[in-house]
């Protein structure tokens, strides 16, 4: 379930509103929105020339799928922010088809051979790229069109394209106990842009430093790409831990602008246009 796991089991997307019914998807193409959250977002339903989607007012209410004026167009999903929209297509004899969203590099091409991934990532079954279409419109997010056996259009949610990185025909072997016994949680990195390991952070604390200021002056950590966005409050924790104090005690790290990574031409006044001579940073 959601609130266990981080992700929708099947009969919970049966019981929301953007749910078309069993019936309506063994008939024809329509959308299947697995949105269970209430929050302001009506990507979706703009999207829709048809207003099949509608989310109305308050704008956190669930989308609601009106299935007779779904035409299946797929404008939806590549819209969707949470990548919550995808076609279900049931009608088919030998196989079903599942329309998903997909935003890595490099696009799966028409006929290439891919690994269907449920909702928690994990492989299932072998498909077939129908197409992949990406429009300027789209914002980068492509929509790729999935041929899968009977049965399976309602369970596959990703692809792999390579099977190394998610996905793997074979079952998944747990690493033997002692192999876990040999793992040491202080060699592990906290701060993966300078490669500092926890070790390294808790050896400055014994030796004075009690702040993340103070970590950051003996050991560069936070002052990689990311500016302490994804090590600060695990260094935070390591300190609170090794003084026998909480989190909230430990000094917090000074936070300079920009606050998320923004483009240099933000800090202008200036238009700068990209031209063939000149490219912008993509963020």
């Amino acid at each position: 379930m959601l609130a266990k796991n981080g992700y929708l089991e099947l009969d919970e997307i049966m019981d929301i509103p953007g749910y078309p019914g069993t019936e309506i998807l063994s008939q024809k193409k329509c959308v299947v929105i697995e949105c269970r959250q209430n929050i302001p977002c009506n990507p979706c339903e703009a999207a829709c020339p048809h207003h099949a989607i509608t989310v109305g007012e308050p704008i956190t209410s669930l989308p609601v799928v009106d299935p007779e004026k779904c035409i299946g167009c797929g404008l939806c999903v590549a819209q969707c922010p949470g990548q919550a929209c995808f076609l279900v297509d049931q009608t088919g004899e030998e196989y079903d088809t599942v329309t998903i969203p997909y935003e890595y590099y490099p696009l799966p091409k028409k006929g290439q051979e891919v690994y269907g991934l449920s909702r928690a990532g994990e492989y299932l079954v072998k498909g077939v790229v129908v197409r992949t279409v990406m429009t300027k419109k789209n914002d980068r997010t492509a929509v790729v069109e999935i041929k899968v056996p009977k049965g399976y259009a309602m369970k596959v949610r990703g692809i792999s394209t390579d099977g190394r990185r998610t996905a793997t025909e074979t079952d998944i072997q747990r690493p033997s106990d002692a192999v876990l016994e040999q793992i040491n949680d202080n060699d592990m990195y906290v701060c993966r842009c300078e490669e500092i390991t926890k070790k390294e952070v808790i050896e400055a604390v014994r030796n004075g430093a009690s702040s993340v200021n103070e970590v950051k002056r003996l050991l560069r950590t936070g002052m990689g790409l990311c500016q302490g966005r994804n090590c600060a409050v695990t260094i935070e924790r390591i300190i609170a831990q090794e003084l026998g104090t909480s989190p909230a005690q430990v000094p917090k790290a000074t936070k300079r602008g920009p606050v998320r990574a923004i483009k240099l031409s933000g800090y202008t006044s200036l238009d700068i246009e990209a031209n063939e001579e000149m490219f912008e940073h993509d963020w």
